[in-house]
């Protein structure tokens, strides 16, 4: 497995935290759009590179 491959998964861990965050911090209005927007953004460039790396 190529170095890719764990920056990948690493990414994808901390847009799941970001997101899950953005959640547990939610307050009447619902949660964070800037979080809630990193954590997704996060989580898609650590997916793709996770695709790249197995392919």
């Amino acid at each position: 497995m190529s170095i890719l491959y764990y920056v990948g998964r690493g990414l994808q861990l901390l847009g799941m935290a970001a997101l899950l965050e953005s959640i547990l911090i939610a307050g009447p209005l619902g949660p964070s759009p800037r979080i809630f927007g990193f954590g997704v953004a996060v989580f898609l460039v650590g997916y793709m590179l996770v695709k790249r790396a197995i392919d």
